[in-house]
């Protein structure tokens, strides 16, 4: 803890209570990372997963061990990012892109959290906490479950105890209305069903939720000022 109040204090910050809790509780670990983690690592900790182990495309940081990642955010020479706007990153996907603490819009113990492209300079709010932000990647984790998921396995069954495992430990770390809401989905079966794209094409997906019905979850659940707002970071 003495280690995160120093980043803290270096990057002039103060991280949420939620954070630093489950950092505190060993939920931002993720083991020895290397060639054989999937192999080594992976199957360890699918028996206590730490934090989004079975999110969709999500990979928390170690706030220590990426302290550069962290600090470059702040680097002009990287990052063209306009003054009015404050970004700690927290986690990143697979293809680079982050999720970020966004500070300017910090409301009391509030810090809504933004998904920050690597490749673009739009941003997109999606939940005003923490707390909230674990809540809809846990949701969101359920539309869509095939072998390149995090959660995938050959059988059902064991796809179910994957999610129920991380309910489990994630538990203290929502609200009893979210555990009661994916308590429920989690009892259903897998079921094939069509979405549309953005450029008007279909795809078919296998999960226990749709991505309607997730949409709206969220807007009914955790819905906020800026929920899903864009904006342009650099301006």
């Amino acid at each position: 803890m003495i280690a995160l109040r120093e980043l803290e204090q270096e990057l002039g910050i103060q991280y949420p209570e939620l954070y630093t809790k489950l950092y505190a509780e060993g939920m931002l670990d993720l083991g020895p990372t290397g060639m054989h983690w999937a192999e080594i690592t992976f199957p360890k900790l699918k028996l206590n997963p730490p934090l989004l182990l079975f999110g969709e495309d999500i990979e928390i940081w170690d706030p220590l061990a990426y302290k550069a990642g962290i600090a470059e955010i702040k680097d002009r020479e990287v990052y063209e990012i306009a003054a009015p706007y404050q970004f700690i990153p927290f986690a990143k996907n697979g293809a680079g892109d982050l999720y970020v603490f966004q500070y300017d819009l910090q409301n009391g113990e509030d810090i809504p959290i933004t998904f920050f492209p690597h490749d673009d300079c739009e941003a997109e709010v999606l939940a005003k906490n923490l707390q909230d932000f674990i809540f809809r990647q846990l949701l969101e984790a359920t539309r869509e479950i095939d072998d390149y998921a995090m959660v995938f396995e050959e059988e059902e069954e064991e796809i179910k105890r994957n999610l129920q495992q991380q309910l489990r430990t994630h538990r203290p770390y929502l609200t009893d209305r979210q555990i009661q809401l994916l308590e429920e989905i989690y009892s259903r079966d897998l079921v094939t069903y069509t979405y549309q794209l953005p450029n008007g094409g279909k795809q078919e997906a296998e999960g226990l939720t749709t991505f309607d019905e997730v949409e709206a979850i969220l807007q009914r659940e955790i819905n906020f000022e800026h929920l899903n707002k864009t904006f342009d970071y650099t301006v």
